[in-house]
């Protein structure tokens, strides 16, 4: 029997175990492979001291270059890693799982080392961090054998039934939908995935592969992570969450209840955390899901993801509390009807202070995300989110996420520029842009400033804060390099005020805005020239024929 390990690479949440290796491995097991669980992430944590932690730290993540960082992990733990390796000999198939940019790049490191000590071993890389081929071009071409893009229970299955096959018969061509090689990328005709169209089809994952106690390790809030969907209803023109998660299905409530009964039964847990986009893509569902958790009185206290959706009324706030959820979080991103608009959202301000209104009364707590310096957002539209946030203040219990708008590749905005106003600074530099109104990334991380300044005059907690990173490399917190952080190495500014300048931004503002400019003359140039031209001609056809009007008019 083929042997195969699934391994989870960090930088990743230390919390509860994860859950897309968790998934794979029910799937695999239920199809008859033999597969094994490795939590790298947890045990570098583990075993890193005060500095190294720092890398788990969303700050530290936000201020450093994702290579940078997933190079620190691996030649701080070298030692570890080389001992891992040595663990792993005896496995024919290796799967990493990159849930991020830092992650895929790590992964592409222990992979080489892996290919250098046994060149015949089968190595596969699959996850949100290399769905996108801008990322999987992080891992040089001999060191992953395969990728498996999108949903990869169906794929990796086909993968391992056709690496037992006789190898005479490997040299043919590769037709699995949802995988494409690295290494012989001349073997396969790349397809999408097949995704799942009935979730309850899938085992739901059973966790016996981790030690669960090791997990959010000194704390009471021991959570198990859950999915009750799959994908995403709506189609805001910033994610790529749900192109990648495409299309919104949803597993049954009888079907969900089972597994969190199974996790009550086996493991004693109190908390689970929904890792959906959004728990409210089927309000009918979601009202039986909770009448389902209400009716097997299992104790279990429940948060989610949620959307600013219409026809959300207090009966329903009312279930959703009783069955033991305490705290939704929804990406609101901005208090201006027009950037909403911009955004793709299919909601106003209205709308969503009155969810927050029935969160609150329904006594369970909320929080939000919040989005500043998004294309075409103007000082106006700025302080109406500002102003949002302090008119519903007594309704919202933390903002969890502050962010500057980022560009991502594949997004609406990524592939349709012009339609939202974008200008790029330069062709090969798709981080560096700015709008019609002259909006820049120190524009950007300025407004976010703001906000936190904001935030904490009112007392709202924030839990996580994303400066603009400047595509060039180089570091957005910038400050006087004496305030150095003794235990992590990284430049730190002695107040967030003092680490919003943009290395650079400001010049290459100024030669946007000069050849902005010079366009604009040369265009005025050109139509006025025409314009004479087209003058002269007429005065010349009126003095020979006494008339501009054209022979058959």
């Amino acid at each position: 029997m083929t042997r195969t390990i699934l391994i989870n690479c960090p930088p990743w949440g230390i919390v509860m175990p994860p859950l897309g290796v968790a998934y794979l491995s029910s799937y695999l097991k239920s199809k008859g492979h033999g597969v094994d669980v490795y939590d790298l992430n947890l045990e570098l944590f583990q075993k890193a001291g005060l500095a190294q932690k720092e890398f788990w730290n969303l700050d530290t993540i936000n201020k450093m270059p994702p290579v940078d960082i997933a190079r620190h992990l691996f030649y701080d733990f070298k030692e570890v890693i080389d001992r891992f390796i040595e663990k792993i000999e005896f496995f024919d198939v290796i799967g990493f799982s990159a849930n991020n940019l830092i992650s895929t790049t790590f992964a592409g490191l222990v992979s080489q080392c892996l290919k250098d000590k046994w060149p015949d071993k089968l190595i596969i890389c699959g996850g949100p961090g290399c769905f996108y081929s801008w990322d999987r071009k992080v891992i040089s071409k001999d060191a992953v054998d395969f990728f498996v893009i999108g949903e990869g229970e169906i794929a990796l299955e086909q993968l391992l039934n056709w690496e037992k096959q006789d190898k005479s018969l490997k040299d043919k061509e590769i037709q699995i939908p949802g995988l494409i090689g690295n290494r012989t990328t001349e073997c396969i005709k790349y397809s999408p995935a097949q995704y799942v169209e009935n979730l309850d089809d899938l085992p739901f994952p059973t966790f016996e592969e981790f030690c669960l106690d090791q997990y959010n390790q000194g704390k009471t809030y021991r959570p198990l992570p859950l999915l009750s969907s799959r994908g995403c209803i709506n189609r805001c023109s910033y994610c790529i969450d749900w192109y990648m998660c495409y299309p919104y299905r949803r597993r049954t409530a009888g079907n969900v209840v089972r597994e969190i009964k199974h996790h009550v039964d086996k493991y004693g847990i109190t908390h689970v955390e929904f890792n959906d986009l959004l728990c409210n893509g089927n309000l009918r569902a979601l009202e039986e899901l909770c009448g389902r958790l209400i009716d097997a009185d299992l104790n279990v206290n429940w948060i989610s993801y949620a959307a600013i959706v219409r026809g959300m009324g207090e009966e329903l706030f009312e279930k959703i509390k009783k069955s033991g959820c305490h705290a939704l979080c929804y990406g609101i991103e901005s208090g201006s009807d027009r950037i909403l608009k911009k955004m793709g959202k299919h909601y106003t301000r209205c709308d969503a202070r009155e969810l927050l209104v029935r969160t609150y009364e329904a006594g369970i707590e909320a929080s939000i995300n919040i989005i500043v310096g998004f294309p075409g957002e103007t000082e106006a539209d700025f302080k109406e989110t500002l102003d949002f946030i302090c008119e519903n203040r007594r309704f919202i219990k933390q903002v969890t996420n502050v962010s500057a708008f980022v560009l991502m590749p594949g997004s609406d905005l990524a592939i349709y520029p012009h339609r939202f106003g974008i200008e790029y600074f330069a062709p090969d530099a798709p981080g560096e842009w700015t709008d019609e109104n002259g909006l820049t990334a120190q524009t950007r991380n300025e407004r976010v400033e703001k906000t936190r300044i904001c935030l904490r005059q009112l007392n709202i907690p924030n839990l996580i804060i994303n400066y603009q990173e400047n595509d060039s490399k180089e570091k957005i917190i910038t400050g006087n390099p004496q305030h150095k952080n003794q235990r992590t190495g990284i430049n730190k500014p002695t107040s967030r005020a003092e680490g919003i300048n943009i290395l650079g931004s400001d010049k290459k503002n100024r030669k946007f805005r000069r050849h902005q400019k010079l366009n604009k003359i040369l265009t005025l140039s050109f139509l006025l020239l025409f314009a004479v031209v087209a003058d002269l001609y007429l005065l010349l056809i009126k003095k020979i024929r006494g008339s501009v009007i054209f022979p058959g008019s």
